[in-house]
């Protein structure tokens, strides 16, 4: 963004669907393209920026938790659930659930005519297109009504990170191996990082895994299946769900699950 970027005639924020109906037809008389933000994740900035006069319709509000149950979405703190869920959802519980789509039982739209449908009157192939299709252009989707999956009231996450010098290459290379084999309750995920050091440059693998159980079982499966990690107790942190998605974000230690609602 920069000052000679476009910016929007207004912003509208709903808090009824009548909103987005009115937000819709207003664009439509007054012929501004429509931007929908969800969680504005999005490289390219579509949510934001337009080369014609445009309005940005902003859909975040997120809310609810509970520690028996979760859902299986994503591990990106700045996806919102319009984006995720028309690109299918994947997340750290995908190996025991699937997709979040999977999960989807039925959705409202506005469409460009304002009117509000339901899976049922949107029709099959409609409903089908929402839900991994892609974004953009199906419309202004207000509601979702969810699945939840049940979830123990205790899990496990670790971080671990190894650079070259400490043996990323042999690790992650053993990690492809593994990975798909262990159970299902334990996902282990891997990002690959530059490291700049003033005295050398190197590449660091970051480890970072949910585990739906308690600490003692995550070692035994760690000991098993992949003991050259080298976890131990002082790596594991067992936590409630909610509060292992906050820890997924890398936010500060102690930082509150209200930062789940920013």
């Amino acid at each position: 963004m920069s000052s000679t970027t476009p910016e929007p005639q207004f912003i509208v924020a709903p808090s009824h669907v009548s909103h987005a109906q009115a937000t819709i037809i207003c664009c439509k008389i007054h012929v501004l393209q429509l931007r929908i933000r969800s969680g504005g994740h999005d490289y390219d900035g579509l949510p934001y920026v337009s080369d014609v006069p445009f309005a940005i319709l902003d859909m975040f509000n997120p809310r609810a938790k509970s520690n028996v149950h979760g859902f299986p979405a994503g591990a990106c703190p700045t996806v919102g659930v319009g984006g995720h869920f028309s690109g299918g959802g994947y997340g750290n519980m995908t190996r025991k659930y699937g997709l979040s789509v999977d999960h989807v039982l039925d959705a409202q739209i506005v469409d460009a005519n304002g009117r509000i449908l339901d899976g049922e009157s949107m029709g099959e192939d409609f409903f089908w297109a929402i839900r991994g299709g892609g974004r953009a252009s199906s419309g202004v989707i207000v509601a979702w009504k969810i699945r939840l999956v049940p979830v123990p009231e205790t899990v496990t996450v670790f971080r671990v990170e190894k650079t070259l010098e400490h043996g990323a290459l042999d690790l992650l290379h053993r990690w492809q191996y593994v990975v798909d084999k262990i159970h299902e309750d334990l996902f282990i995920r891997v990002v690959i990082l530059p490291v700049n050091r003033k005295d050398n440059k190197t590449i660091k693998a970051k480890f970072i895994s949910l585990f739906l159980g308690n600490s003692e079982r995550l070692l035994a499966l760690m000991n098993e299946h992949f003991p050259e990690l080298g976890i131990n107790k002082n790596n594991c942190i067992e936590k409630s769900w909610v509060k292992s998605i906050v820890y997924w974000m890398d936010y500060d230690k102690g930082t509150s699950i209200s930062v789940l609602l920013d």
